[in-house]
C-alpha cells in the first residue's frame, strides 16, 4: 500500500503499485506508471515513470491550501 504525503495530485489513470513513499508537493500525469519512491517537490511522467525535481510541483492543479 502506498504512503501518499500532502499536496499531491495524482491525474487520471496514474497507477501506483506496491509500497511505494511519494513525498509533498508531487504532480503524478495521467497514466503515469509508478512503482518507485518519489522525493518531495517532484514530477512524475511515463511507463517507466520518468521523475523530474520541480519547486511548487503542484501549483495551479491543488486548491484550497491551508
Amino acid at each position: 500500500m502506498p504512503t501518499i504525503g500532502n499536496e499531491v495530485w495524482i491525474g487520471a489513470n496514474a497507477t501506483i503499485v506496491g509500497k511505494v513513499l511519494i513525498g509533498d508537493d508531487v504532480l503524478i500525469a495521467h497514466n503515469a506508471f509508478d512503482n518507485c519512491d518519489i522525493p518531495s517537490n517532484s514530477v512524475v511522467f511515463g511507463n517507466p515513470c520518468i521523475i523530474k525535481h520541480r519547486v511548487n510541483a503542484t501549483e495551479g492543479y491543488v486548491n484550497n491550501k491551508t
